[in-house]
């Protein structure tokens, strides 16, 4: 210990006599350092953290395709629910549920809930138990019995501030009296944004319907069981119910097993990895170039080196001096990069908002922190090993007679240059990245959205059923909102719908007149929505054929549809699809097609259209609307308090929430891939400074460690220009090096990140060669600088100096 003390205050006055060299160790590695931390608090919440469940992993998710209409990953109707839970083998239990806005009113202004609508099963399934109450049971899930809540521990804090006597309490929702059964633990939600839980009572009409896939269905695998088991089990189970059901023969239905971990996490997890790993080669690349700064700064010590060995020190006692300042750089920089963490966590949340799942549990804990003082350690035994055995090599002879001059060694200047070779590398390989990631995200940008955001102003609200319980109730109050929104200043038109753009869609069976149907057939889904008459015109749909929606229409009335190119394409190809009659499962009445739109990117950017019609809102009334405002001029934001004023005038228990500009919502559809890009982006840019300043360092360390031979060069009759191309060399040389090998690793590596890219190929030529030329550029203009002084040297001079 006493021996640690005495090199720790050694290395503190020594680091305090070179400032230079002290703040661009510590920023250097306070930026890798705290980059990486920041990057695995995301990680650690979102992927690494089991969610609150008991043995998440047994936890799967019920589908169904139907390729015939092109849909995949649909939701699963009641019967079909039904059928399954009796079949599987795999499976401990089974649960169905369905997501619905619900309005509290009562005590205040209204305020909308997300609630989650399960069958009793639903929580035992989840593997939860509530910590005050119970959940509900399968009685409570039948029509006419008594209406019951289960809160969130979330709901349970804001709204009932945490009171234990809160079980038997009353809540009006939707217009109608919940009783207070049970408190979820903390944490515990599912989904993510589940506020309420209340029991599952599907209409009449959809307990015999095997069309309306508005449902999801969680499952629980038995102990044991792997997920090849699971999906052997589920295609058998596939093939007896389309036995079985005859009317799924031909449509190509089947049912899809996805595990719970991915269809929260999937889309992002591979993101998330990739960032993570280029934020471990940017700390790699700042580790190189103070591992430089310590064999620069160690060569200009072997005077001091070799004395301290002719005084009796060994290399082992050398090697702890060298690593004692390693180390304590690497700690300083790692306290300042834990602070630079938790800046950049937050900005990292900021930024994202809820494009990713999970952020709340984002957080920067005894886990991250652990992971820091890990990282702080592992980086300065990394760095300062190889400078700490190369510089305790002192040759004491050959340091003293050479004085005070001093000559490097080979084998420390090839380390060095070695050194700069890989920071090249590194930084080419996350330029590459960057490129393909950037160069994705422009091409999303470039999709055509088949509608146009700037200017709309969006939201959601939701009528109480025991206020609203007939058809004509519900057309009343919308024809009233869009003569009131119409008349407001500034607004050029107002629209209704039940789904939003980039919101998903509902699927429906769909009866086509003039399609001959074989008795016992399953009807082909569409994506329905219903829309307003000004939906589809505000938000500037492109019509390619007839007309759009005219008239709000009357309950019962002639009823007219509008459908999208790929509808019209899949069962018209001939181009006769207009006047033609479509009927929705259950059958609604015939509906006549007027008017063929383009395509709507309804689900994503990234994902294909599917064929999608839109009906006329009094063919199908309901109470839960998304709303689409576009304004003349300005800001859509600027119209919102006159809307919400309206509301309140028409009905004061119907709130207005999840307001924001449709652009926002287009935005955040792309959230993660901008993230990515971003990210990679500063990575990059980061590792490019650095890896710029590694070849100038070593460049210029050779500089000035031959001043003397340039000046003889040049006394003996060498131009300025011959010294200036030998500096450039060196630098482009190294610079080289590092390209073709960064250029090989990046070959290796962007296969990995083609399932991430969108429009560009993972070896898409344009960017690996213009990376490459960034890159060749950024090493010139480094290298220039110290050449630029080498050639200026006068001879006499350096002569005299030496």
């Amino acid at each position: 210990m006493e021996t640690f003390l005495r090199d720790l205050r050694y290395t503190l006055r020594s680091l305090r006599a070179s400032p230079g060299f002290t703040l661009v160790a510590v920023l250097a590695l306070a930026l890798g350092i705290g980059a990486n931390s920041a990057m695995f608090s995301v990680v650690n919440g979102v992927l690494l953290t089991p969610p609150p469940y008991a043995e998440p992993e047994r936890l799967v998710i019920l589908s169904t395709d139907i390729q015939s209409a092109g849909l995949e990953d649909v939701g699963i109707s009641v019967p079909e629910y039904q059928d399954f839970a009796t079949l599987p083998r795999v499976f401990s239990s089974a649960a169905a549920f369905t997501w619905r806005d619900m309005t509290l009113t009562g005590g205040g202004a209204a305020q909308r809930f997300g609630v989650v609508h399960g069958t009793s099963t639903l929580l035992p399934t989840l593997g939860v138990t509530p910590m005050l109450g119970r959940g509900f049971t399968e009685e409570e899930a039948k029509p006419g019995a008594q209406k019951v809540v289960v809160l969130t521990h979330k709901a349970w804090r804001a709204h009932f501030a945490e009171d234990p006597g809160v079980l038997g309490r009353t809540m009006q929702l939707d217009g109608e009296p919940y009783t207070v059964v049970g408190v979820l633990p903390r944490g515990v939600a599912y989904p993510l944004t589940a506020e309420l839980y209340v029991p599952l009572v599907p209409r009449e009409e959809l307990l015999h319907s095997r069309t309306d896939r508005l449902f999801s269905s969680l499952l629980r695998m038995k102990p044991g069981v792997t997920m090849e088991q699971v999906r052997a089990d589920v295609a058998r189970i596939s093939q007896e119910m389309s036995t079985g059901e005859p009317r799924y023969q031909g449509i190509g239905w089947s049912l899809r097993i996805t595990h719970l971990e991915d269809r929260v996490v999937g889309k992002v997890r591979g993101t998330l990895w990739l960032l993570l790993g280029a934020v471990g080669f940017v700390l790699l690349v700042a580790c190189s170039s103070v591992a430089n700064l310590l064999l620069a700064r160690a060569a200009a010590r072997e005077r001091e080196v070799s004395i301290r060995a002719a005084l009796g020190a060994s290399r082992g006692q050398l090697v702890a001096q060298f690593l004692t300042e390693s180390l304590v750089l690497s700690v300083v920089g790692g306290a300042l990069g834990l602070l630079l963490a938790m800046w950049g966590t937050d900005a990292l949340l900021a930024f994202v908002g809820n494009g990713l799942p999970r952020v709340s549990q984002v957080r920067l804990d005894l886990t991250s922190v652990a992971f820091t003082v890990g990282v702080t350690l592992l980086t300065g035994l990394v760095f300062g090993l190889v400078p700490a055995l190369q510089s305790s090599r002192a040759d004491l002879n050959a340091t003293m007679r050479e004085g005070s001059r001093g000559t490097e060694s080979g084998r420390s200047a090839r380390l060095r240059s070695g050194l700069v070779v890989g920071q090249v590398a590194l930084a080419l390989v996350l330029l590459v990245g960057a490129g393909l990631v950037m160069k994705s995200l422009l091409a999303l940008h470039e999709v055509d959205e088949g509608f146009t955001p700037e200017g709309v102003l969006t939201g959601r609200l939701s009528l109480a059923s025991s206020r609203y319980s007939e058809p004509s109730h519900k057309l009343a109050f919308q024809r009233d909102l869009l003569e009131r929104l119409k008349s407001l200043p500034g607004v050029e038109s107002v629209g209704l719908t039940d789904l939003l753009p980039l919101g998903g869609t509902a699927s429906r069976g769909l009866e086509v007149e003039s399609r001959p149907s074989v008795p016992g057939e399953v009807a082909p889904a569409v994506d329905f929505r219903v829309a307003s008459p000004g939906y589809l015109r505000t938000l500037n749909v492109k019509l390619l054929q007839g007309r759009l929606h005219e008239g709000l229409g009357e309950l019962n009335g002639p009823s007219e549809v509008v459908i999208n190119k790929t509808f019209a394409d899949l069962y018209w190809p001939q181009g006769n699809a207009l006047g033609q009659r479509l009927a929705l499962e259950p059958k609604t009445g015939w509906s006549t097609v007027v008017g063929i739109v383009d395509d709507l990117r309804e689900w994503g950017l990234a994902v294909p259209a599917r064929p999608a019609a839109y009906w006329s809102l009094s063919a199908i009334p309901t109470a839960y609307l998304g709303l689409a405002v576009r304004v003349k001029s300005g800001a859509p934001e600027s119209v919102r308090s006159a809307v919400e004023a309206e509301l309140r005038a028409l009905d004061s228990d119907v709130p207005l929430y999840n307001v924001a500009p449709l652009s926002r919502l287009v935005d955040e559809s792309i959230g993660s891939r901008s993230l990515s890009a971003w990210l990679m982006g500063l990575f990059a840019a980061t590792a490019l400074l650095l890896a710029a300043l590694g070849i100038a360092g070593v460049v210029g360390y050779g500089v000035t460690r031959r001043t003397r031979e340039m000046g003889i060069r040049m006394a003996l009759g060498a131009a300025r220009s011959d010294v200036l191309l030998l500096v450039l060399r060196q630098g482009l040389k190294l610079a080289g090096l590092g390209v073709a090998v960064g250029l090989a690793m990046s070959l290796v590596l962007a296969r990995f990140m083609g399932a991430m890219l969108y429009g560009v190929t993972a070896y898409d030529p344009w960017t690996f060669l213009g990376v490459a030329a960034l890159l060749s550029t950024v090493a010139l203009l480094a290298t220039w600088l110290p050449a630029r002084r080498a050639s200026s040297v006068d001879p006499i001079i350096s002569l005299r100096s030496e």
